[in-house]
């Protein structure tokens, strides 16, 4: 081997083994692990998709964490869960659209059964939530177990002829934002089951 050779050799290696892009190197991959683990931890945790009023008969469909152990009740036709801390709940049921007033009565009973009092006017807004025209009413109020302040959402879709879906949830005011976060995914996964 030329020495001329031997120099570009040792060049190349020398190249290939700087300590410069060594360092680079390591801090491209630190960076990559550090995304990728908090892209894990920024999604929903996997959920059980739970049919509304029943798995044999589903006029809609919700992704519930399995962490909030949801629960159908076939007698009483309705899903319920909750979070492990007890920051959020939700429940979800359907009703015959065309009686305004068994609907009406649901709703008093399940905002009765779950808040002392209402803060303000609840306000309303129409939105659509994979192909489903949805009626959400949003309010805050507070609890009526442990007596502190909560956020409330209802949202109220049809399922089918003469049939609407009800979701009810309601966080605690001052609940962490990832369980917004999560509450919000549980919301955008309802869909109505197509007859």
């Amino acid at each position: 081997m030329r020495r001329g050779e031997r120099r570009v050799r040792l060049a190349a290696i020398n190249k290939r083994n700087n300590p410069k892009k060594l360092h680079m190197k390591i801090k491209r991959i630190s960076q990559l692990i550090l995304f990728v683990t908090l892209l894990g931890l920024a999604l929903p945790a996997r959920g059980d998709t739970m049919s509304v009023p029943s798995k044999e008969k589903p006029a809609f469909t919700v992704d519930i964490p399995a962490t909030w152990k949801p629960k159908g009740d076939a007698n009483d036709e309705s899903v319920e869960a909750a979070q492990a801390d007890n920051k959020a709940y939700l429940v979800a049921w359907v009703t015959k659209a065309s009686d305004e007033k068994a609907l009406t009565k649901d709703l008093e009973a399940t905002l009765k059964d779950a808040l002392k009092s209402i803060d303000g006017e609840p306000k309303t807004e129409e939105t659509t939530e994979n192909g489903a025209k949805v009626l959400v009413i949003t309010g805050n109020g507070t609890d009526k177990r442990a007596g502190n302040k909560v956020h409330f959402l209802v949202g109220i879709f049809e399922t089918g002829p003469d049939q609407v879906g009800v979701v009810y949830t309601d966080v605690d005011a001052d609940a962490p934002a990832d369980t917004m976060k999560t509450l919000q995914g549980i919301l955008n996964s309802i869909k109505v089951v197509k007859k």
